[in-house]
């Protein structure tokens, strides 16, 4: 099997714990929506805050991702995922390689009717993907970042008999990634940037996605050139600010209060609080002796519906 030049590196210098480092990177997030929307959102909006607190701490060839209220441990020697529920005091551990599949069959099958309207809904969604770099420079960390603009749009046809003008939607995505030099430069980014190489290769996003828009029909033409873009990072994200434009949402809201017309429904903004190659307590990476072994389809499930249990 030819692997590409990233992995073949990523490979080297995971194999070389001469040049290993520990690395803890936390990131902070904050959602903020539109007033227009008023108080319905307020709920969702709290969820989304109250589990966007993410930490990634690596040792040795582990990693620790805490997400929320969930643990993840992935294992690249064993090649081995560890999913941990504190709340529940469970885990559940299964081999990587089945984890697209486990992902997959997380997500409820449409009837076959339910499918079939919802393909030919999708079918008639116009699509754009823009990606670029702006130019744009920044301290992140001490780290030297470069921003690239990514800009998904949507047009949406309208019923015909509808005398409406059709619904469009936009997504711009500024992402901050390190610049080349820094990945040499800064251990804990040559260590991160080495590891996504890998995982990337092992668990196979790109994969997984396919699967599980399989089940979502017409997800893969309108989302996934933006998931594959995003995917295509060589480096980790330092910074993002997402912003959502759904102008027929606004001008509604407009005409209902009569005012000026609001910015982006919905915004979000996800930056490294904290990157540091100190040592990280190997306990970490220890399940608690009084936590139950479940199923790891049952954990999947619940963490793709936690309303559910």
């Amino acid at each position: 099997m030819k692997l590409c030049a990233p992995i073949v590196l990523a490979l080297a210098f995971w194999t070389s714990p001469g040049l290993r480092a520990d690395v803890t990177i936390r990131y902070q997030s904050e959602f903020k929506t539109s007033a227009a929307l008023g108080p319905a959102m307020e709920p969702f909006m709290k969820a989304m805050q109250a589990g966007s607190a993410t930490t990634v701490l690596m040792r040795g060839n582990q990693a620790y991702t805490k997400a929320g209220n969930r643990i993840q441990i992935f294992d690249l020697v064993k090649r081995e995922m560890t999913l941990i529920d504190p709340a529940h005091k469970t885990f559940a551990t299964f081999p990587v390689s089945q984890f697209a599949d486990k992902m997959a069959d997380a997500v409820p099958q449409a009837k076959p009717e339910q499918m079939q309207a919802a393909q030919q809904a999708m079918a008639s969604i116009k699509t754009n993907l823009d990606s670029k770099l702006t130019g744009n420079s920044a301290e992140i960390q001490g780290v030297q970042a470069e921003e690239r603009e990514v800009t998904l749009t949507m047009d949406i046809p309208t019923p015909s008999g509808m005398n409406q003008p059709a619904l469009n939607m936009k997504l711009v995505m500024h992402i901050w990634t390190p610049k080349k030099e820094e990945v040499l430069r800064v251990p804990a980014i040559r260590e991160l940037t080495a590891y996504q190489a890998l995982q990337k290769y092992i668990v196979n996003p790109a994969g997984m996605l396919d699967k599980m828009f399989g089940k979502m029909p017409g997800m893969s033409s309108t989302m996934g050139p933006m998931f594959d873009e995003i995917n295509k990072i060589p480096s980790v994200i330092l910074r993002m600010h997402m912003e959502l434009y759904m102008p027929f949402l606004a001008a509604a809201a407009k005409q209902m209060a009569d005012g000026p017309m609001p910015g982006p429904m919905m915004e979000m903004n996800q930056e490294v609080a904290e990157l540091s190659s100190a040592p990280v307590d190997a306990s970490l990476f220890e399940i608690p002796k009084d936590y139950a072994a479940v199923p790891a389809d049952d954990m999947l499930r619940d963490m793709l519906h936690p309303q559910a249990k």
